[in-house]
């Protein structure tokens, strides 16, 4: 069910070329759902990271973009290292400094709003 959330709101935000936090993002779904995800710290990342990895697997496996590159850290404006470490596993590539994961994000968030552009 959080899944099914998590993804409907994320092709939302697709279409109208935003982003969200981490902490945006469980603040919403925690409205939505009763299904409660805690609103910021490790938990947060560890439980929304479940819901990202299958909802970007299922995505990437269609030969589509990582939708999750839509979730961001408050601090970085980028997403956190879990993205960075599944997106090397998924495409079986090597993220290797701060700049190759800056540009690989940029790209697919480029692939993702073209994906989901009216």
């Amino acid at each position: 069910m959080l899944t099914f959330e998590i993804e409907k709101l994320l092709i939302r935000l697709a279409k109208e070329k935003k982003t969200i936090t981490y902490s945006q993002l469980a603040s919403y779904i925690n409205k939505k759902s009763l299904e409660k995800l805690p609103e910021k710290g490790k938990a947060l990342g560890t439980v929304l990271s479940k819901h990202l990895h299958v909802i970007c697997e299922k995505y990437v496996k269609n030969g589509k973009p990582m939708i999750g590159s839509l979730v961001v850290s408050k601090k970085t404006g980028m997403p956190s290292e879990g993205f960075f470490k599944f997106a090397e596993k998924l495409y079986s590539i090597d993220l290797k400094n701060d700049d190759h994961k800056r540009i690989f994000w940029q790209n697919e968030l480029k692939k993702v709003f073209e994906e989901f552009k009216d």
